[in-house]
């Protein structure tokens, strides 16, 4: 399989910057994703953490890319792994780290393209603790969509991500990703040309693209009334058993109230009442319900889920 290659787009990678004839800056895949947050979020996470596992990352990175580029012939135990994996899956390596660009916009490069049965095979190498999917399925989508108009007379027969632990260095699998559409690739780069923030249909919004400045601010709110709503819950359930108590203590000498700094405490006596079974009024009543209901509005409300 031959690709082809362009000598229009040159990166830098000291800067890491990808430059079309040498003169206009082109936005990488990844920066284009964060702009119109497709990426995957790792908010919260310090930069010193983010660091870290980018370089532990590009680690893994460079070592199946040195074998493959017959740079080293050491068989570390993830190269095993890793070459039983292709030849279970009938990958035949043709070039790592390949570059691709639509010569307007964007620029990049593919970790891996394979040969394999009928056509190419994309695949992207992720050593994060979890998959982020919908990103992944963005950022092979736009990989797909630029390799095919460059070589438009190569089938792309397969779109994987290799996900390995960065920690053990082993191989977590060979993940079938789903691309995003080109259709989608198109209007996410009409979006940006016209100055717009495209957002993905098949993904809820994220928050600071209602709340702008605000999101920040209304989130740690939530987080704190989610964390007192917990802490008011633990108290009630604390005071439920200290009512049964004391219910106890006063049904055994006869008492109704009893006096206390703060206040008097009532006791009500266990009561009965009759209450409409609305369930079986609705299966069984179908036309007394249809009379005797009545339609109740209730207002758009949130609520909050806290991780």
């Amino acid at each position: 399989m031959e690709l082809k290659h362009n000598d229009r787009v040159l990166f830098d990678s000291a800067a890491h910057l990808y430059l079309l004839d040498g003169k206009k800056l082109l936005m990488g895949v990844t920066e284009l994703m964060q702009k119109h947050h497709l990426g995957a979020d790792y908010a919260g996470i310090s930069q010193e953490v983010l660091d870290k596992a980018a370089e532990e990352g590009t680690a893994i990175h460079r070592e199946l890319q040195d074998y493959e580029n017959g740079e080293t012939m050491l068989l570390t135990p993830l190269i095993k792994d890793y070459k039983k994996l292709c030849q279970e899956n009938g990958l035949k390596f043709v070039e790592s780290e390949y570059p691709i660009s639509d010569y307007e916009l964007i620029a990049s490069a593919i970790d891996m393209v394979y040969e394999a049965k009928n056509g190419a095979v994309i695949v992207d190498i992720k050593t994060t603790v979890k998959l982020h999917t919908r990103a992944l399925a963005w950022q092979i989508g736009i990989y797909d969509y630029l390799f095919r108009q460059q070589n438009p007379d190569i089938p792309v027969v397969g779109h994987y991500c290799l996900w390995i632990d960065k920690k053990t260095r082993k191989i977590k699998g060979l993940v079938p990703i789903e691309p995003v559409s080109e259709a989608e690739v198109l209007a996410l780069l009409d979006a940006e040309r016209k100055g717009e923030i495209y957002i993905d249909q098949h993904e809820e919004p994220s928050l600071d693209l209602v709340l702008g400045e605000n999101a920040v601010a209304y989130a740690e709110g939530l987080g704190k009334l989610a964390l007192l709503k917990a802490q008011i819950k633990e108290i009630e359930d604390g005071l439920k058993s200290y009512d049964a108590e004391i219910i106890s203590f006063m049904e055994e000498r006869g008492l109704t109230s009893i006096d206390t700094p703060e206040g008097k405490i009532i006791k009500r006596s266990a009561s009965t009442s009759d209450v409409v079974d609305t369930d079986k009024l609705k299966t069984k009543y179908t036309n007394i319900w249809e009379l005797v209901k009545k339609t109740k509005y209730t207002k758009a409300s949130l609520t909050f889920k806290a991780k």
